[in-house]
Parts: C-alpha cells; sequence; structure tokens
C-alpha cells in the first residue's frame, strides 16, 4: 500500500501569481481532510511556516482528524530562514517532533557540509523525521554516472538520518520506461529506503510516470490537486487516484472516493484564484460532457457511462434530431424531409447566436489575459517597488 502525500497548498502557492491567504489555504486543508488525504506538505523555504502553525493548532482543537500529518520543505539556500522560524516556535516541541522536515539541494555548498549543519540545527529543535530530495535533469535521460550521483546522495542524506527519499523529475523529462529502469534499479539497490517521485508535467507524463514509479516498487505517491505546480505543474492527485482505483491499487490511509476529491480539485482553483479547467480529466466541471447523437462514438461503443449531453453545429444531423424528439418529445415524430429541414433550421439558428457568443468570450478571456497580467508582480515590479519603498 504506497503511501500518500498532498503537494496542492506547496505547489498551488508556486504555482498562483497572488498572495493566498492564511485563512484560505486552511480551508482548503479542512476539505482536503474530508475527502480522506492526510499528509500534506504545507510549506517551503523562506514561507513562514503559517500554514504548518494553523494545521496543528486545528488539530488541538479536533477540527482536523488525529492523523493528519505535516511536511514542511527546507531549501539549503537559504535553510536559515526557516529555521529561524521554526526556532521562534521551538516552544511547540511536539508539533516539530510530529512535523517531517524535507531537505531540498541537499547537495549545496556541500564542502561546507551545508546538509549536515541544517539538519542538526532542527535535530535540536526537536525534529524526528526527515525526508531528502535528490534534484535531477533528465533531459538526456540518465546514465550510470548520473545514476551514480543519485546514489552519492541517497547515502549522504542516510548517513544523516533520512529514511525516505524523494527523486525529482525537476524539469519533467523522464519518461515511463526510464522511470521504471530507475525506479527499479533504486529499490533493489536501497530495499530499506522508503522512495518516491516527484514527477513534474513539462511533457504531459507526469501521472505515467507516477504510476510507473509505484509499479516498480516506489512506496509513496506525491501530486497536487489539479496538478499545480511551477510551469506545467506536477501529477494530478485525482488523477492519480482515479488510476490506482481501477487497479486496485490503494494508496493513503483512507479510501478516497475521485467524485469527491475532484470536488475539492475545483474547490481549490477557486482558492488559488485559477481559470478553471473545465475540461480537465477526471476532475474538470464539463469533463464528461459528451456530443449526442451521431457524433458520439462512446455511445456506439456502448459504454454506460452517466453523462450530460450538449448538441453543436457539426453534430446537427436528422438522426440526432430524431433521437433527441424521441428522448424529450416523443409525441412528434417527422419524416426524412422534415427532418432535413429542421437539421437546416437549427444551424441557422446556432449561426445567428455566434456573434454574441464569440463576443461573451472575447470579453471573458480579454478580462482573464488582463487580470493575471495587470496584477502579477513581475520582476521589474519587484525591484522598483523596493527602491520606492526604501526611499519613502
Amino acid at each position: 500500500m504506497p503511501f500518500l502525500a498532498d503537494e496542492t497548498l506547496r505547489e498551488g502557492v508556486e504555482r498562483c501569481q497572488f498572495p493566498i491567504s492564511t485563512e484560505d489555504k486552511l480551508r482548503l486543508l479542512k476539505e482536503m481532510t474530508k475527502v480522506g488525504l492526510r499528509e500534506f506538505i504545507v510549506g517551503c523555504g523562506p514561507e513562514k511556516p503559517e500554514v504548518w502553525e494553523g494545521l496543528f493548532r486545528l488539530k488541538e482543537k479536533e477540527e482536523l482528524p488525529g492523523d493528519t500529518e505535516a511536511t514542511f520543505i527546507i531549501l539549503l539556500n537559504c535553510w536559515e530562514t526557516a529555521y529561524q522560524y521554526f526556532h521562534f516556535l521551538s516552544s511547540h516541541k511536539n508539533w516539530i517532533e510530529d512535523t517531517i522536515f524535507s531537505f531540498g539541494m541537499i547537495n549545496y555548498k556541500e564542502s561546507e557540509k551545508t546538509f549536515e549543519k541544517a539538519i542538526t540545527a532542527f535535530k535540536s529543535l526537536g525534529a524526528k523525521k526527515f525526508k531528502a530530495s535528490i534534484l535531477n535533469n533528465f533531459r538526456n535521460g540518465f546514465d550510470e554516472k548520473k545514476y551514480n550521483e543519485i546514489c552519492r546522495q541517497i547515502d549522504m542524506a542516510i548517513e544523516l538520518g533520512v529514511g525516505t527519499i524523494r527523486i525529482n523529475d525537476s524539469v519533467g523529462s523522464l519518461e515511463p520506461y526510464l522511470t521504471e529502469k530507475l525506479c527499479s534499479k533504486l529499490v533493489q539497490d536501497y530495499p530499506d529506503i522508503t522512495f518516491c517521485l516527484h514527477a513534474h508535467n513539462d511533457t504531459g507524463l507526469a501521472v505515467a510516470n507516477a504510476m510507473a514509479s509505484i509499479q516498480a516498487g516506489f512506496q509513496m505517491v506525491k501530486g497536487s490537486l489539479c496538478g499545480f505546480g511551477n510551469r506545467s505543474g506536477i501529477a494530478p492527485l485525482e488523477q492519480v487516484v482515479n488510476l490506482c482505483n481501477k487497479k486496485n491499487i490503494t494508496i493513503g490511509k483512507h479510501k478516497l472516493n475521485v467524485k469527491e476529491l475532484s470536488s475539492v480539485a475545483r474547490y481549490s482553483e477557486k482558492i488559488f484564484l485559477q481559470v478553471p479547467n473545465v475540461f480537465r480529466p477526471v476532475g474538470g466541471a464539463l469533463e464528461m460532457n459528451s456530443n449526442f447523437g451521431v457524433l458520439n462514438i462512446p455511445d456506439y461503443l456502448s459504454v454506460q457511462d452517466r453523462k450530460p449531453y450538449f448538441v453543436n453545429y457539426a453534430g446537427l444531423h436528422p438522426v440526432t434530431i430524431r433521437m433527441a424528439l424521441k428522448k424529450h418529445n416523443p409525441e412528434l415524430e417527422l419524416d426524412n424531409d422534415e427532418l432535413k429541414v429542421a437539421v437546416e433550421l437549427m444551424k441557422e439558428k446556432m449561426s445567428l447566436e455566434l456573434d454574441k457568443i464569440k463576443k461573451a468570450y472575447d470579453d471573458l478571456n480579454s478580462g482573464i489575459v488582463s487580470s493575471y497580467e495587470g496584477d502579477s508582480w513581475t520582476t521589474k515590479r519587484l525591484a522598483d517597488e523596493v527602491v520606492a519603498s526604501l526611499q519613502n
């Protein structure tokens, strides 16, 4: 049974161009626990651990399930900042003991023993649970030299007491056959280590790579709702769970209902101010909407999916109209000539509506683009705002 860790709260924040309130993140956290998710990556790097703190306060109030777990990512290029935040909160020693601290960039300033210094510092606060991430660029695949470097970093982490290793496909370049080869070899060479794959979706293969990793023996699955994450995102959690359910692979502590999980995924789009992807596989609000009539291949194949229908211009045909009448107005029977006339009349009606629809779409699209472009902070705006603020 693979472990399941949700990265929505971290990856969603990284993907979103705008600041999201801690209250909204905690609202989303509550909804995710209601559908059975339990382990959450709740922050990263220089970010204040406000969601982390909120999670444990909600647990103490019994507003979250008692088995809810928190992971916080520490990037070694800014670990001192994260350490200071947690040092300030060190009176909550039991919270720190219950937290999994996941270290990234573990080869950063290796000659200065940065990883060892960081993990020792967090141990001094009472931390006991650790993960480590191995960052990788697999754009040229992986060879013996790259594999040996991965193993070298794993050995370094093990020596410091780390028992869970995350293999990052950091630029989303793995393909399933390479994923299977890499993961199988790592499981064989490190049988006592818990592995997971952090699969980015730059080539659209994140779900396929995540599935390949657990089929090759990795014991943990990671993803985010809607696939939120940097660039093209990571493996969409609802899609991974859907596939696992279909293959009778049990993941996580609690059974997950894909329909409920998809509903929370759509809620997360609102939390992170994202344009809803209504046709997103598995979780999109209109994903099951299907052409009615002669264009519907699944119906022709007698696929028994419950789905709403729509009719568009391309689908107008005498058979389509006869099917619609039988479904909704069975008392009206038209002969073939009348059906042909009806087709032309409906085409005319649809065409007359097109200008209004195009105008509404153009306004909507323009508003979305201008909002994202106008309200996002560019690097220039950041630099200018710093200068202006310091001058004042």
